[in-house]
């Protein structure tokens, strides 16, 4: 034997001697090193540093990573472990930084970078293929938690480069500022712990994976090609999924300021479903603003279909036929819009059918009326209530229940104030069974 081999022979056996003596932690960053300089040199990050990084390949890396985190966020949500339910809280506030940033620039309606979402959306299909307690998702989370102390590296580039100031659009770069390496101590800290518990196989292709398909993700974010730009619905809401919605940019922002429009002429959706109410009520709008042109069969289908999905979730179905409303005055009335107007009118004449406007207008009255004996501000409530009512005699009993239930939990009224409101909407519309 050579004493090169000699020399090499013995290197490998200290390597594996040392490797036994290490944390989980620091073999598989030893294992996976070349991924981190790989990186380093892809050109969407040099063109950061050098300040030459278009604006649409920063948000498309924001748009892509909170499709992919908060995909990982859900699936860890359904995992049984403990190390993946004490560490999920730090990605669920991850994935709320980067939307506060999307959030930022999304009065500019940046186009997507179709290639790159497509392939944001195909990391999470394989995700879901994934049983949800299997060690691979942990590693996934390695890779994207260790994000957190490049992203500081890169700060000041994103501010040099996009001319914005820290927490202006950079709240994912930011990250947790001066903490970030006491979080990863604990990130760190928390696995190795846990170790015994962890198949490091499967950790460990977990994090090739995941380096691998960020990697792909990221060239397709940079160089730019002349084609493959377009308005998803995943880029107006990372929950959204891959729904229709409209490629005209002025279409867009009308169906946006309608949904907009909505959300502030009912303050309940803000107090029960805060900025993910804001997002999937922008992603909504859109994709009903892309019915338009299609026949009314189509409309009704599609949008009836919506409705008691929506109030199954505790959104009465009156709610989306004033959205309808405000969609038809933002788009303008005309022959594109005319089915959603049809079916808008359809809708209040078969809720007045069950509930003529003077009845519904006089339940209102009372309830505010009793919210005011309960020294409760009823902030718009009394119409959710009755609607929500309403939409129980149509049918769909999981709506009033949803929103008393929410009046409660959310501590708004008390047990015995609900059940005065469940007596008073019985004597005046009926029971719901």
């Amino acid at each position: 034997m050579t004493v090169g081999a000699i020399s090499t022979f013995t290197q490998r056996r200290y390597c594996n001697e040392h490797a036994a003596h290490t944390h989980l932690l620091e073999r598989v960053k030893a294992a996976t090193w070349h991924w981190h300089a790989s990186f380093e040199r892809l050109p969407f990050i040099t063109a950061l540093t050098a300040g030459t990084l278009p604006l649409e390949s920063y948000l498309g890396q924001l748009r892509g990573l909170a499709i992919i985190i908060g995909s990982l966020e859900r699936r860890l949500r359904e995992s049984s472990s403990l190390l993946a339910g004490r560490l999920r809280p730090a990605l669920a506030a991850r994935f709320e930084m980067i939307c506060a940033d999307l959030s930022h620039f999304a009065p500019r309606l940046v186009p997507d970078i179709l290639p790159a979402v497509r392939c944001a959306l195909d990391i999470t299909s394989d995700m879901r293929s994934i049983n949800a307690g299997s060690d691979r998702l942990l590693g996934f989370l390695y890779v994207l938690q260790g994000t957190t102390r490049g992203n500081r590296i890169h700060l000041p580039d994103v501010i040099r480069c996009f001319n914005v100031i820290e927490n202006g659009g950079v709240r994912f770069y930011t990250g947790y500022g001066e903490q970030t390496e006491s979080h990863w101590e604990e990130f760190r800290t928390a696995v190795d712990a846990a170790a015994g518990d962890i198949d490091e196989g499967e950790f460990r292709a977990g994090t090739e994976q995941m380096y691998a398909s960020l990697e792909h993700f990221h060239a397709l974010l940079y160089p730019l090609s002349e084609t493959g730009r377009g308005f998803t619905a995943s880029g107006l809401n990372p929950e959204a999924g891959d729904h229709t919605v409209p490629q005209d940019a002025d279409t867009l922002a009308a169906a946006l300021r309608a949904g907009e429009r909505c959300r502030v002429e009912f303050p309940y959706y803000a107090e029960r479903y805060g900025e993910r109410g804001r997002r999937f009520t922008a992603s909504d709008a859109a994709w009903l603003a892309s019915l338009s042109g299609q026949t009314e069969a189509v409309v009704a289908d599609q949008t009836l279909w919506l409705g008691r999905l929506l109030a199954v979730r505790g959104m009465p179905t009156m709610l989306l036929e004033r959205q309808l409303e405000m969609l038809v005055e933002e788009l303008g009335a005309g022959e594109q819009t005319a089915p959603l107007q049809t079916v808008r009118e359809r809708m209040r004449t078969e809720r007045e059918a069950i509930m003529p406007t003077d009845v519904f207008d006089r339940a209102c009255h009372d309830l505010s009326a009793v919210f005011e004996s309960f020294g409760v501000d009823c902030a718009g409530l009394p119409v959710i209530i009755a609607s929500a009512w309403l939409d129980g005699l149509k049918g769909i009993p999981e709506c009033p229940a949803s929103v008393l239930a929410w009046l409660q939990s959310s501590k708004v009224l008390s047990a015995e104030h609900v059940s005065q409101l469940e007596d008073l909407l019985e004597r005046q519309f009926g029971p719901l069974f």
